[in-house]
């Protein structure tokens, strides 16, 4: 008999089976990190406080399978962007270890899980699915996923070394968001998950693109914006610490989130690698990591020239209801 239920009684167990059991997690390829402090965090990510409206996670009860939790949120402020109801499923596991089932038939839980989305306004659903993960490929193919970004990570060492020829750069100002604004929303990115989808419309993502570097110079989405150092400058680069981890982890990572680059100032990031060490270095940074598309050579190009190697590739999904 099949059975789908709230998740949120059992939070609790799940965490602990989860830190003890996950097969894979985020940052794993992170040299040095400590494995289970990332499986930790992962763990507390999937099971995290989420509003009761907004709490899309279930549990699925099957003879064959047994039970599987599904890991999905809807997430307010996407939806209040857009208009419509948006949520992310971030993960699928069984509840009895093994946690990694390579031949485990998902798909009837998650077509159960879409009727739930579907009684609770979820219009556009988000999947993002770890390559090894082929139970949980599988399932979003059947039921009719598209496939709308594969993203490429990668990461490197924080190397100071000696700058014989320096660029001029400095940290962003709220006066720079207007410049900064224009050159997110003019400089399209065609293979992000924004711009690759023909459901998102192409003005609301450039809206997005002007909010996500405002909030990141207002301190909201990122510790750190650099600029070339001008007036109204029309490039940027932003991260985010993650001090608050680098204790369990084990080690000092950063995460490099957004960049653009204006035609006129093309060029610009290829000099940018040992002026951002120098930064990061004094923040106390030991490893940087990021994220781009496989299809963005130029970008993964650069990151190679500057140090970078890869970690690791995401899928992300999504299906319209």
């Amino acid at each position: 008999m099949q059975r789908l239920s709230p998740l949120r009684k059992q939070l609790s167990e799940v965490r602990l089976l989860l830190r003890e059991h996950l097969a894979w997690s985020p940052r794993d390829y992170i040299p040095g990190i400590s494995r289970r402090g990332d499986r930790e965090l992962f763990a507390e990510e999937l099971v995290g406080a989420v509003a009761a409206e907004d709490d899309l996670r279930v549990q699925y009860d099957d003879a064959q399978i047994g039970r599987v939790a599904l890991f999905c949120e809807r997430l307010p402020w996407d939806s209040e962007f857009f208009g419509y109801g948006v949520a992310r499923l971030s993960a699928v596991f069984p509840l009895d270890a093994p946690l990694h089932r390579p031949v485990a038939d998902y798909a009837p839980a998650l077509e159960q899980l879409l009727d739930v989305a579907r009684r609770r306004n979820i219009r556009y659903l988000l999947a993002q699915i770890d390559p090894r993960d082929s139970a949980l490929l599988r399932a979003v193919g059947t039921l009719g996923f598209s496939l709308i970004e594969t993203r490429f990570y990668h990461y490197g060492p924080v190397i100071v070394s000696e700058l014989v020829e320096r660029l001029p750069i400095r940290l962003a100002t709220p006066d720079d968001i207007p410049s900064l604004a224009r050159t997110a929303r003019s400089c399209v990115n065609p293979f992000d998950r924004f711009h690759a989808d023909p459901f998102i419309d192409a003005e609301a993502a450039g809206r997005l693109m002007e909010k996500w570097i405002k909030e990141s110079v207002l301190g909201r989405m990122a510790d750190l914006v650099l600029v070339p150092d001008m007036p109204e400058p029309t490039a940027f680069v932003t991260y985010r610490y993650h001090r608050e981890h680098w204790a369990r982890w084990k080690v000092k990572l950063v995460q490099g989130v957004l960049s653009a680059v204006s035609p006129e100032l093309m060029g610009w990031m290829d000099k940018l690698a040992p002026e951002v060490n120098h930064v990061l270095h004094e923040v106390g940074a030991e490893y940087s990591f990021g994220s781009t598309q496989a299809t963005n050579r130029a970008i993964i190009f650069f990151a190679q020239e500057a140090g970078a190697r890869f970690g690791r590739c995401e899928h992300i999904f999504r299906i319209v209801l």
